[in-house]
């Protein structure tokens, strides 16, 4: 019996050491480790509530020896933290913005970068953060934003620009975003709208900053037969641009990908024949792929060598 005792003993405190290594600090932030055990999703600040400045999120944290690439921002991270006075910058290798990730974040200021490698956009991310100026580009990697994803960001004094890739907007999502002055749709079919909670209104738009949406040359009757011309949010105007419509031969194309491992060592670099990736001369393991497109813009994305 004596000797159970010690292996369930024995057997607890391995794992209580296991969950103590899967969180850590480093710099000001919190982080822990995925289920994959090779990235990680910021938590939150070391000072909670009470935390002052700048937030920028890395591509890469190390601990214990190890780089990890930060692929989610984590539920509630860095939510009420009112005394963030300075800018937020996302790393970009995070694919998931948590649910009010950043909810009532008021004095975050200037431009909100949201960088191409994101997917997810989660209900109430930057909800009441009313301090970004400027425009807002949702990236093309984007499918979907939920619910209140936006909502009350009443210092955003741009343009609005959803992309072609976004097939969902939640309810609420940019509801009272009161001083934007354009906003763009670059989907031919009208993104999706989610319902409120009785299903029976939207509110997407409502108390949104202008009234016009600019659409794709051709998709004006669309949006007008769908859910955003609607008086209980939609817009009531809609333009189509057929000038500045990018063809396909104008289109953004890759013209370096750049290979590095996990710690961040590179290991190789190919400009040519860029539709395929060739990695037969590496050993087993995971990588991260950078590719900067002929815009100048990048990304990058993690692979598995077997």
């Amino acid at each position: 019996m004596k000797r159970l005792y010690t292996f369930v003993i024995s057997l607890l405190c391995g794992i209580l050491a296991v969950n103590a290594q899967a969180t850590f600090t480093a710099g000001k932030l919190l982080y822990s480790v995925n289920d994959d055990g090779v990235s990680v999703t910021v938590t939150g600040h070391v000072d909670g509530d009470e935390a002052t400045g700048s937030i920028d999120i890395p591509d890469f944290v190390s601990h214990n020896g190890n780089d990890y690439p930060v692929t989610r921002i984590g539920y509630r991270a860095f939510a009420n933290t009112h005394s963030l006075h300075g800018t937020l910058t996302i790393g970009n290798n995070v694919t998931e913005i948590g649910y009010a990730a950043f909810v009532k974040c008021d004095s975050l200021s200037g431009n909100l970068i949201i960088p191409n490698s994101v997917e997810i956009i989660s209900a109430h991310a930057f909800n009441g953060c009313h301090g970004f100026t400027g425009s807002l580009t949702i990236p093309p990697s984007v499918t979907k934003i939920y619910g209140c994803a936006f909502m009350f960001c009443i210092g955003f004094d741009g343009t609005l620009t959803i992309p072609n890739s976004v097939d969902f907007i939640g309810s609420h999502a940019f509801e009272f975003c009161s001083n934007f002055t354009k906003a763009v749709s670059l989907a031919e079919e009208p993104p999706a709208l989610g319902y409120d909670t009785n299903n029976t209104t939207i509110f997407q738009f409502d108390g949104f900053g202008c009234s016009t949406l600019i659409v794709p040359c051709g998709s004006k009757t669309k949006y007008e037969n769908s859910p955003w011309h609607d008086s209980s949010g939609g817009f009531s105007t809609f333009i189509e641009d057929c000038e500045n419509v990018l063809e396909v031969d104008d289109e953004p194309i890759p013209v370096v990908i750049d290979i590095f491992s996990l710690d961040g060592r590179f290991v190789k670099s190919q400009k040519n024949n860029l539709n395929t990736i060739d990695i037969s001369s590496l050993n087993a393991g995971f990588y991260v792929i950078k590719v900067k497109m002929s815009d100048g813009k990048e990304f990058s994305e993690k692979i598995v060598v077997k």
